[in-house]
């Protein structure tokens, strides 16, 4: 073989081991290119999802009180004759609690026995007048009687305190106090809240109250809201937001168990509205029949839900039917979803932060920016 063939053959020879290193450097440059693009495609394709915030609360704050209380002062009525009672006692409705004597009414009722003893032994010849006076006055001495001496029954159940140590105290220091206090049974929250929450309440609401002191919790109803204010706005200062009227709200509890006469509680109501608030991304329109709908992530399943939209704007819509509290939905969804398929989300970037109608904060289960 000449020189010239032998040159030939080796050029071939690099020429398509050229070839072959610039064939297998272009695969290689794909395939890593193709793997960063799946890598990005699949990043692009995990789901940002929207959680509804939970419903608004009112706070009530308030103290435990009895639902019936009886103070019983004798000093206007007589001097006591006989205490039934002893401190602490508990009484049924129509318990006889003490006797009064009016020691005036004894001595108008002596007087006129002395003078129908004097008529008497004035009538000797039994005089039809006399008889007739003396008649008169033995039915005044029966009428006095009934007054004379006064029985005062419990007018509920409860439990009585004897308040003769207060009375002492109160009377040195000018003020007067009951001989004796009934206190029912059966106990109810007196509570206040601000007008802005009054009204956002409802006769009947469900209320969870908070006892303070052993940290137990209690159910209980709102059974009365007032409409007259305990403290008023001062009118010349309307524009500071720290000079509100404050109204009187009353919680009954059907169990009277753990209520005890002047705790502090604090009781919690769930505000009763419809409306919540989603991204007017996470709806799409049905053009043919006109519902509007979203897509739910049910256990990480795709469920749709028709939705009815109240208002909206650019960035949110509010929805009066359809979704609830707590429920969460696809931030931003398009028309290639369907119902059943898997939700794609990078949980462990999430970042939940609660919202409701009032508040343009979002909930969302962060993946890819939009």
């Amino acid at each position: 073989m000449s020189f010239l063939e032998k040159f030939k053959n080796k050029k071939v020879m690099i020429g398509v081991s050229a070839v072959v290193i610039i064939a297998l450097g272009s695969g290689y440059f794909i395939y890593r290119n193709n793997k960063i693009n799946n890598e990005v495609n699949e990043l692009n394709a995990q789901i940002e999802t929207y959680t509804i915030a939970d419903s608004e609360k009112v706070f009530i704050n308030g103290v435990i009180v009895p639902t019936q209380t009886k103070d019983f002062n004798p000093s206007t009525e007589g001097e006591i004759s006989k205490l039934n009672v002893t401190n602490g006692k508990i009484v049924k409705q129509g318990d006889l609690l003490f006797t009064t004597k009016n020691q005036n009414i004894l001595d108008e009722i002596d007087g006129l026995k002395a003078q129908v003893n004097e008529l008497k032994k004035a009538n000797t010849e039994n005089d039809p007048t006399i008889k007739t006076e003396i008649n008169k006055i033995n039915a005044q001495i029966s009428a006095l009687d009934k007054k004379a001496y006064v029985n005062t029954y419990a007018p509920f159940a409860g439990k009585v305190y004897l308040n003769n140590n207060e009375s002492e105290n109160n009377n040195m220091q000018g003020q007067t106090s009951s001989f004796m206090t009934l206190i029912s049974s059966t106990f109810y929250m007196q509570g206040q809240v601000s007008e802005q929450d009054l009204v956002k309440l409802q006769m009947d609401d469900p209320v969870d109250v908070l006892v303070f002191s052993n940290n137990k919790n209690l159910s209980g109803r709102i059974s009365f809201i007032s409409d007259r204010p305990t403290t008023n706005t001062n009118e010349m200062n309307m524009g500071n937001q720290g000079n509100m009227s404050y109204y009187d709200v009353n919680v009954s509890f059907e169990n009277q168990e753990g209520l005890v006469n002047g705790f502090h509680v604090q009781g919690s109501v769930k505000v009763n509205n419809s409306l919540v608030k989603v991204p007017t991304t996470a709806i799409l329109e049905n053009k043919e029949d006109g519902t509007a709908y979203v897509f739910k992530d049910l256990d990480g399943i795709l469920k749709k839900q028709i939705v009815e939209i109240h208002d909206k704007n650019e960035e949110f819509s509010v929805i009066s039917s359809g979704l609830e509290p707590n429920d969460i939905v696809i931030r931003y969804i398009s028309p290639e979803m369907k119902e059943g398929d898997p939700v794609n989300t990078d949980n462990a970037g999430a970042n939940n932060t609660p919202s409701n109608v009032d508040d343009s904060t979002e909930t969302t289960t962060e993946g890819a920016e939009n």
